[in-house]
């Protein structure tokens, strides 16, 4: 049988005497904070802060005190010689999500708000970073609906918040997008028409204008449903409004950030094509008629060499990111400073995307005044290629029409005699009004591209009568041009109009 006998050794510290300490509990601008906890870490022993930010605990020499409140970040005391401390506790930025930027930029706690509105803050949007910041929304918003009009470089999308108000062609159900204040422009120009250059919405890329900004430059996005969420705008907002606040510089020292990031696409999944029968098809009177694209002639003899011109097409798309930012300030200025540069190559070849930003944000206090500067500029390059149509009426045919109903036993990459000169499947068999473009020669010799120059600047003071009136001005401008190329090249397939017809009558 054994006897264990445990012997307590008293410790340095649990036999110190307790003493009373007692302080002040402010925030940043020296308020008393009313109700904050006061804990001796490690133990039950605790108070909480009077209506002075008061408060008195009994703690021993060498013990740390927690102090912690909502919405502010906690701070540890630990206990010297003093009986008496002063503690500041700093805001804390992971709360500031419950505040939101509504109507003319001003900022209100969501919880007080009479409508819905959804925020979402540059650690979100950049998750899934795309060169268009709509297509960033994707599945974080409930009752928004995003559609991207292609997978093409630049290609632009479309957003609708709680589906559409109007039937109307004229109207695109899209909302308002307010950028600082500032209303910006986000549609998307179709520059050309069907009758002259077939340029329409659905036969090509294009970007819209949002696709300007830098996702890098965005510190929230607040998405305000419903007429009362934009009451401020007016009947431009009754599709809802998308209000996006850029960085600013925060006060300490300079800040520099630099990201490069190099990323890399292809397609995964291409259509299926048959490759039993050959070039060819059969007409109501069972005669084979060759003279066509169609592969539904006789079967393939064995041996016969097939081309995967589908798969042989497409190429890797690459994109190569780069971001830089300069930010600082002090207690009553800040700045932020940013240039980017996004170039993307697509996977149908000949086609890109490149899209260059800078920006200045600027702030300065006096006193009860505060002025203010944002400036941006971009130029944005897009290089791309009929898909899927010509001129109206006019014959021709895009890129992907072509590619996907090419006979497999014929080389689509033959594009060009050794002359130089163009390759026809039917050259002297097929008017060439009739023919069928060669995808090689629309994206090697057809030119489409545009450019686009945007600059946005704005200037604003706000001047604090009272803590809680404050006087705002705003001024804003946003202006950009666009110019579009597009180059049909001699010899391409296209019906002949004749503009100068003869009066029947003279």
């Amino acid at each position: 049988m054994y006897l264990y006998i445990n012997v307590d050794t008293p410790s340095s510290q649990s036999t110190q005497q307790a003493k009373k300490i007692t302080g002040k509990v402010v925030d940043a601008t020296g308020e008393p904070i009313i109700g904050a906890s006061v804990l001796v870490k490690g133990t039950g022993t605790g108070t909480v802060t009077n209506v002075d930010g008061g408060f008195s605990v009994d703690a021993q020499l060498g013990s740390t005190l927690v102090i912690s409140f909502v919405g502010y970040t906690s701070a540890e005391v630990k206990v010297g010689a003093g009986n008496v401390y002063t503690v500041t506790l700093k805001e804390d930025a992971q709360t500031l999500n419950e505040v939101v930027v509504t109507a003319m930029g001003i900022k209100k706690e969501k919880k007080a708000l009479g409508y819905a509105v959804s925020d979402i803050n540059s650690e979100e949007l950049l998750k899934n970073k795309n060169t268009n910041v709509i297509n960033s929304l994707a599945g974080k918003v409930p009752g928004v609906n995003i559609t991207q009009s292609s997978g093409a470089a630049g290609a632009g999308a479309s957003i609708i918040i709680r589906g559409g108000n109007s039937t109307s062609e004229g109207r695109e159900n899209q909302p308002l997008f307010v950028v600082d204040g500032i209303i910006y422009d986000n549609s998307t120009q179709v520059v050309g028409n069907s009758g002259t250059d077939g340029m329409t919405r659905s036969n090509t890329t294009y970007s819209n204008r949002v696709m300007d900004i830098n996702p890098e430059d965005i510190e929230t996005m607040s998405i305000l449903k419903g007429a009362a969420a934009a009451a401020l705008y007016g009947s431009r907002a009754a599709d809802g409004a998308i209000i996006i606040t850029t960085k600013k510089g925060a006060e300490g020292s300079v800040k520099v950030d630099f990201s490069s990031k190099l990323s890399s696409s292809w397609a995964t999944k291409l259509p299926e094509v048959q490759t039993e029968f050959g070039r060819g098809y059969y007409s109501n009177n069972g005669v084979l008629d060759d003279l066509t694209y169609l592969s539904w002639g006789e079967r393939i003899a064995s041996g016969t060499q097939l081309y995967d011109n589908i798969g042989d097409f497409f190429q890797n798309g690459a994109v190569w990111d780069n971001n830089v930012s300069i930010s600082g300030g002090t207690k009553n200025s800040s700045f932020f400073l940013s240039a980017s540069n996004y170039d993307q190559t697509g996977i149908v070849p000949k086609t890109g995307y490149n899209k260059t930003t800078v920006r200045f944000n600027g702030e300065q206090k006096y006193g009860r005044l505060t002025v203010g500067a944002n400036v941006s500029y971009s130029i944005a390059d897009t290089d791309k290629t009929l898909t899927s149509a010509g001129l109206y009426d006019g014959g021709g045919n895009g890129t992907m029409t072509a590619l996907y109903s090419w006979p497999q036993t014929e080389d689509m990459s033959k594009y060009l005699n050794e002359d130089g000169s163009k390759y026809r499947l039917f050259d002297g068999r097929l008017d060439l009004a009739s023919d069928k473009e060669n995808p090689y020669w629309i994206i090697n010799k057809n030119k489409l591209s545009d450019n686009t120059k945007r600059f946005t600047g704005a200037a604003n003071a706000s001047f604090k009568i009272a803590d809680w009136w404050d006087v705002s001005a705003r001024v804003g401008y946003d202006q950009y041009t666009t110019e579009a190329y597009t180059y049909i090249a001699p010899g391409s397939v296209a019906k002949e109009m004749n503009y100068n017809k003869k009066n029947e009558y003279g």
